[in-house]
Parts: C-alpha cells; structure tokens; sequence
C-alpha cells in the first residue's frame, strides 16, 4: 500500500514544515500562560462591601512583586532589595525594617491597587497587611478565609523568611457608596517585569448576592459594569474555562494528541468525549472536596499530567495504527481533570461556588476543546489528501516532539513533587 512506501527527501519537506510549525507554536503558547507547566499561583483579589459607605479590598499576591522597585532588572541586578537583607548569596526579609519603617512600607503597599467608581479614582488606605512563607499561607479562596487569614498568628519568624518565596496580604479600606456602580481595578505593579506575561490575577467582586470572577494574565486592569445578573456570572465562568484550555499547554497537547491519533471525525469525538468525561468527573470530585487535603497531591497531579502526556505521545509514535482506547483517555482525563480543579479552585470558585457556575466554566472548558478540534481536524483531514505517502510519518514526527516538550516538564515536576513528600 502506498502509505507504506518509505519516504523521500521530497516527502519529507511538508514534515520538516509542519514539525517547524508547531515547534513555533509551542514557543509561543507557554509565554502566553504555562497553566499546570508552572507552579505560580495567581495574585487573588476580594472586593466586598463592609458596610459603613465603605468597602474592603482583601489583595493577596508575591511579596516580591508589591516591594520591588519598577526599574528592578531581575537576576542581573546588584541593590538589595527593599525591606531585604543578604546572608551569604540568599535574601531574607529584614524584620527590623519591616517594624521600624512601617508608615514607608505602608506607602509601598498604597500603591497594590487603584479602585475606579464611576470614572473617578477612590482614596485607598492600607489598614492590615501580613506576610507569609509561601509553604504556610492558610486559604485565601473567600472572603471568609481571606478574612481569616488576617487574624491568623504566624508560624515563622519573619527573619527566617526567604526574600523571592515570599506572600504579602494586604487589606485595603475604600470609601466606596455602594459596589452596585461602574468598578474599575487596575495596578501598574510589575509593569516592567517581564515574568508579569506569564502572571495571572484572579479579581473576585461580592455584590448583590454573587460572586462575580474576572480572571487575566498580565498588568491589571478589569471593569465590572453597574448592574450585574446571574447570566453576566455565568458568561465569566465560562470565559474562564475556556482561556484555561487556551492557555494550558498541557491540556492543548491533549488535544492536539487525540486530533492526530484519530484516523476520522468519528473516532476524533470518541476519543475526545472520554477524555472529556474524566476529567469532568475529576474536576467535580476537586471542587466539592473529594481530593486529599495534602501538600503533596496536587505536585503529584501535575507530575501525573506531563507524565500521561509522554506516555500518550510515546504510544502514538510507536503504534500509530493502534490509537489510544477510550479507557486509556479516559483515565487520562481523570488525571488532567484534578488539574482543572486544582487552578479552578485559585481562579475562580475555591470552595464558594454555585452549581450552575460549575456547569458554566465545564462549559467553557468543553466549547474551547471542541472549538480547537473543530479548527485543526480539517487541517489534518486536508494534509493528509495532500500528502498520503507521509499520512504516518508527520504524525508520529508531532507525536515524538510533544512527548519531547512534556519530558522535560515531568522532570522538573518529578523534582517538585518528591519535595513535596520530603524526598530531597
């Protein structure tokens, strides 16, 4: 069969353009966001009304992040940090300085974020602010954990905190009249850092009995209209889960692995709609709290996510003719959907969540998956009635170099999650 005949330099050019290709594409997607691939978590802001023609701004994010000067050059530059003291070659936070020099670190931390009613800027003012190691911050996720987490007595002696591995919670008072009007958020922290393209911010407004979720990656700047209803909430969900889909370069490897393995539109939705399956059900089980409550899981959720991605690349390489069986995808997408839940949780529901938002952003997540499908299949299906000698070949060649690209991530999350469990 002519599938069968060994290629020639000329078969080969449309493989060395396509392997070109999506090597460019996987450049670019992690600079967009790196989802599971990184271990950052998302600067969260609550913004609710105290009562009293005032509102309360609960902002927690990177310490770095609020304390670094704008024109701070990253790992070429010399000053010490402020509020920072070395030892050696490592940078603590200054304790001393930090007590001493209150009203100047106040006035530092002013400047988190700027609350637009109306078009007109509000006056802020810093009434608490803690900070925490990273691998002790308690929850953040509502607004009464944030709350709590103002009240919660330290465990570590702020000398012993490490500079760069550093959380800040800051609360802010906002004179405010009421939520219920035209809300700006914006900050201009980090906007000269290069690492803010790959930083996401989750705003989370209470008003009017709902939660409304914006979520973004970049400098901040968000606007909640005056007048909100369950639907505008509903709509933000589902933006949400489709922007983690387009901005998880693991869960696009996913589906790009599928989009290739299948040999027609058929099997392609199969295949799909077990992945599907499991990772709703997983990302379901997450939200309501079905998961250890451990600090080792979630490392080993993410160590399991690149590492399904090597062994399915690996598999359709090696057995192209043999695609992947609906239950290997479907505990697949029991693995990845843990994942879902895991930055879910950060971005938008951490534990305050309705049913009806769940189903949003589950539909967010699906109408961007089959979106993508809907966009690369026919690219397939036309290569492949363009250049039948090399139907195999070009696959297994994109297979290999996603099992390549996810390698390397299990590796580094092979190392996170044996830190996790107190291996090295």
């Amino acid at each position: 069969m002519a599938w069968l005949s060994p290629p020639n330099n000329t078969r080969n050019t449309p493989i060395l353009i396509g392997v070109a290709v999506l090597l460019l594409a996987l450049c670019w997607w992690p600079q967009r966001g790196y989802a599971h691939f990184s271990y950052s978590d998302p600067r969260i802001i609550h913004i609710v009304d105290d009562g009293e023609d005032q509102a309360l701004v609960l902002i927690r994010m990177p310490a770095p992040l609020a304390l670094l000067p704008d024109d701070w050059q990253g790992q070429s530059e010399t000053r010490v940090p402020p509020f920072g003291i070395t030892d050696g070659a490592d940078i603590f936070l200054d304790a001393h300085a930090v007590e001493n020099n209150t009203s100047e670190l106040r006035d530092i931390l002013y400047r988190s974020v700027s609350i637009w009613i109306n078009g007109r800027r509000s006056n802020t003012k810093v009434e608490q602010f803690r900070f925490w190691a990273d691998t002790e911050r308690p929850s953040f996720g509502t607004v009464k954990s944030a709350t709590a987490a103002f009240q919660e007595a330290a465990h570590t002696d702020l000398a012993a905190l490490s500079y760069f591995n550093l959380t800040v919670d800051v609360a802010l008072s906002v004179p405010s009249g009421s939520l219920n009007q035209d809300l700006r958020v914006t900050s201009d922290l980090g906007k000269n850092f290069q690492v803010m393209d790959r930083f996401g911010t989750v705003v989370k407004l209470h008003r009017s009995d709902t939660v409304e979720t914006q979520a973004m990656i970049g400098v901040l700047d968000v606007s909640y209209p005056a007048t909100s209803n369950k639907w505008i909430v509903m709509r933000d969900a589902a933006l949400i889960g489709a922007e983690h889909i387009y901005f998880g370069l693991d869960h696009l490897a996913i589906i790009v692995l599928i989009a290739i393995a299948a040999q027609s539109w058929r099997q392609a939705l199969g295949m799909a709609s077990a992945f599907t399956i499991g990772h709703m059900i997983t990302l379901a089980a997450g939200l309501y709290g079905i998961a250890p409550a451990t600090i080792w899981f979630i490392p080993l959720v993410e160590f399991s996510i690149a590492l399904s991605i090597v062994v399915a690349g690996a598999f359709i390489c090696f057995q192209i003719r043999h695609p992947l069986s609906w239950l290997a995808l479907f505990v697949i997408g029991l693995v990845h959907g843990y994942g879902f839940a895991a930055s879910a949780s950060q971005a938008m529901f951490a534990g305050q969540f309705n049913f009806l938002d769940l189903l949003a952003f589950a539909f967010g997540l699906e109408a961007c998956q089959f979106a993508i499908y809907a966009m690369i299949l026919p690219i397939i299906l036309l290569a492949d009635r363009q250049f039948p000698m090399v139907h195999d070949t070009w696959r297994r060649g994109v297979a290999l170099l996603i099992a390549v690209f996810a390698a390397s991530a299990t590796f580094t999350r092979f190392t996170e999650t044996t830190g996790a469990f107190g291996l090295v």
